[in-house]
């Protein structure tokens, strides 16, 4: 198995990456895992950007592949917000039900509008030899009228996924993984990276050959 370290203290987000894994020789640990304590401020303006922050503020401290994601809910009629923001939205602190009831309550003030929405997911790989890679995934969709289901975290209670009548919370976690933003960059992580892998005979240094991403 190869060792991955997942560059978040989030248990949800820890949870849902080793899900999206399986079938994979890989084993993937959180901050946790490795007794990384250390608050990592996002600064970056982008989905790529805090991404790239948070993986190369952990790779600094290990030798071993290092990924992070930074992913975000991005609602047209309110020009991209929350976005890089949906963690914090409505301020520090905030669960995952209060900021739910912020955003349907601002589309609410709004009135008849289009409630068209994206999930966006940039994930950054760092490698021990010092190059990296970004992966992106998109699921697009519309803002239900009120929460509905009980699975997944943050805003699968309000997300529509394009095509769908269910909120991602209301699917099964087979389902989610399928349509979701995050499912699709992991998958296009590890299907390239376990490739790679088996190409370098069983080797764990994994070095990547080329220009590395930016």
């Amino acid at each position: 198995m190869i060792k991955i370290i997942l560059a978040s203290h989030n248990v949800s987000k820890l949870a849902e990456f080793r899900s999206l894994a399986r079938g994979y020789p890989v084993n993937i640990l959180g901050l946790q895992d490795i007794c990384f304590q250390q608050d990592i401020e996002e600064t970056g303006r982008t989905f790529d950007e805090n991404a790239l922050i948070k993986a190369q503020a952990v790779h600094r401290v290990v030798n071993d592949v290092v990924m992070a994601d930074d992913s975000g809910l991005c609602v047209d009629v309110l020009d991209g917000a929350p976005g890089i923001m949906s963690a914090r939205y409505g301020g520090l602190g905030k669960g995952d039900d209060d900021k739910n009831a912020q955003l349907l309550a601002t589309l609410e003030q709004l009135g008849d509008v289009d409630r068209a929405a994206s999930f966006h997911c940039s994930l950054a790989v760092m490698f021990p030899d010092g190059s990296r890679e970004i992966f992106h995934g998109t699921c697009c969709g519309t803002i239900a009228s009120e929460p509905r289901g009980t699975n997944g975290f943050g805003y699968d209670p309000v997300f529509i996924p394009k095509g769908e009548e269910r909120t991602l919370a209301e699917m099964s976690e087979e389902e989610k993984h399928a349509l979701s933003h995050r499912g699709e960059a992991v998958r296009a992580f590890l299907s390239s990276f376990c490739s790679d892998a088996a190409d370098d005979e069983g080797s764990r240094t994994f070095e990547r050959s080329g220009p590395s991403h930016k």
